[in-house]
């Protein structure tokens, strides 16, 4: 039974975090003996670092809390928290009750074929413009690339070499993407399940702003030139 790093992304999530933290306790008790939990605050205006002091506090064997004093955002946040784990398998959750963890229950007999299990979310409550921007993310690597990322911007639960051995160059959102294409290029093995998402409770959607878009496409070029043009190893 393989160990797992369940990592929380949290920013103005203190109405939330709590509740994702012990329905992920809850299914990795489950799934494994063998488990840890680290959260990192990003720079959070609200209470959130004091509820996640207080979760470390009853739960200290097994849980980490990492802290940025100000806000650097969901690229920074979540590379932080992928080389910070420790187990097998990294499976991150951010912490505004978005993507129900008890999606580990089917990812882990997935883990004895795939390197990553990728969730698919089956509808997204968006706007026109979210929509859109949604379906560049996928489709333009698949374009470019030759890769179906089918929801690069869910979460995932994928084996901690992953992280590891793939350097990522990407500085904006797009690092998540990157990683997936390079893992795919290397040969690791890629999965998908679906879940539905549930109602945000905390935090406020970010990934979909111009500074990210904008970001995310030069980072996307960028790869495509080093791949697909000047033929660099993934």
């Amino acid at each position: 039974m393989p160990s797992v790093s369940l990592v929380i992304a949290a920013y103005n999530e203190a109405g939330s975090l709590a509740t994702v933290f012990q329905r992920g306790l809850k299914v990795l008790q489950e799934c494994t003996d063998d488990y840890e939990i680290i959260i990192l605050d990003d720079g959070s205006t609200d209470d959130t670092r004091a509820v996640a002091h207080a979760l470390r506090d009853e739960h200290a064997s097994f849980v980490r809390v990492l802290e940025h004093e100000q806000n650097q955002g969901i690229r920074v946040t979540f590379e932080e928290l992928y080389h910070g784990a420790a187990k097998d398998y990294v499976f991150d959750v951010p912490g505004d009750g978005e993507f129900p963890p008890e999606v580990l229950r089917e990812i882990m007999p997935m883990l004895k074929e795939y390197d990553v299990v990728i969730c698919n979310r089956v509808f997204r409550n968006y706007t026109v413009y979210r929509k859109l921007v949604s379906f560049a993310y996928r489709w333009l690597p698949r374009l470019l690339f030759r890769v179906d990322l089918r929801d690069p911007g869910s979460i995932k639960c994928r084996r901690r070499e992953v992280v590891q051995d793939i350097e990522v160059k990407s500085r904006s959102v797009f690092a998540e993407a990157e990683r997936m294409i390079r893992a795919a290029r290397r040969g690791y093995l890629i999965g998908t399940v679906n879940i539905e998402p549930e109602r945000r409770v905390g935090g406020q959607a970010r990934g979909a702003s111009w500074k990210n878009v904008l970001g995310s496409l030069r980072d996307m070029l960028t790869l495509w030139l080093r791949l697909a043009i000047l033929r660099q190893k993934p």
